[in-house]
């Protein structure tokens, strides 16, 4: 299979390749000629990845300090990064337990800003690189039962913003994507967490019907791309019409 594409020759850091959204990205940057380097927490779906890609993988936890060290030792220079590991604890306020707002908070907003930090201290991101948060449509409106969530993508993409100032005068940018629900694990666990009547209520809410992956991941690869060299600090909505849909309703 030819491989000649807009990302040849290019090294680009996949974190989170393990879940949905992640392997359709890395299947996609693939596919335009990046040259990967994976890295995930699910070793027999990182490990089946990598095989099928032929790509280099690295097994860490990124929770930890030691995990991080190793991860920014072994990456090569890098054209471009992208951050879509999470996790997304549902639950009322009342019953939000501080080990999960702690972690949440931790792996969706402390992780990438110090991953990116060390990156750019061991000089590993190439001048004109592009980093690229995957955020969530929460971010920017109330959903009962995810503040733990919401806040740390709302925090993450402020983050975004500073890092985006601070990176461009060599010419470096940073930006988010920030999706609806889409077919992923993430999707599945909260659907299990909720009624019927309720998933069918936010699915039908979406114009263009529930997203997938792939649409997703062609968002990101816009945003690692040369063809949006002259967007930085940005939150790009990928989500079928969602918040479109509720602002003209009146919700909120």
């Amino acid at each position: 299979m030819s491989r000649l594409g807009r990302f040849q020759g290019r090294q680009i850091l996949l974190v989170g390749a393990t879940g949905n959204l992640g392997a359709a990205l890395a299947r996609s940057l693939w596919e335009q000629g990046a040259e990967l380097y994976l890295t995930g927490r699910n070793e027999t779906k990182l490990s089946l990845l990598s095989q099928e890609l032929d790509v280099p993988f690295c097994l860490v936890d990124l929770s930890t300090s030691e995990g991080r060290a190793r991860l920014v030792d072994q990456a090569g220079l890098l054209d471009g990064l992208v951050y879509s590991a999470g996790v997304a604890p549902l639950a009322p306020v009342r019953y939000l337990k501080d080990a999960d707002l702690e972690a949440c908070l931790h792996l969706n907003t402390v992780v990438p800003l110090i991953l990116a930090r060390d990156l750019l201290k061991s000089k590993k991101l190439k001048t004109g690189s592009s980093l690229v948060w995957i955020s969530s449509i929460v971010a920017s409106r109330g959903v009962a039962g995810y503040a733990a969530y919401a806040a740390s993508k709302a925090a993450l993409e402020a983050a975004a913003r500073c890092f985006a100032l601070e990176l461009a005068p060599k010419g470096m940018r940073v930006n988010c994507v920030a999706p609806g629900m889409i077919q992923s694990e993430m999707a599945d666990e909260a659907a299990h967490r909720l009624s019927d009547e309720h998933v069918a209520a936010h699915f039908k809410a979406y114009p263009l019907g529930l997203g997938r992956p792939a649409d997703v991941a062609s968002a990101i690869s816009f945003l690692l791309s040369e063809e949006s060299r002259w967007i930085t600090g940005e939150s790009l909505p990928v989500d079928g019409g969602l918040l479109m849909g509720l602002s003209s309703s009146g919700m909120h």
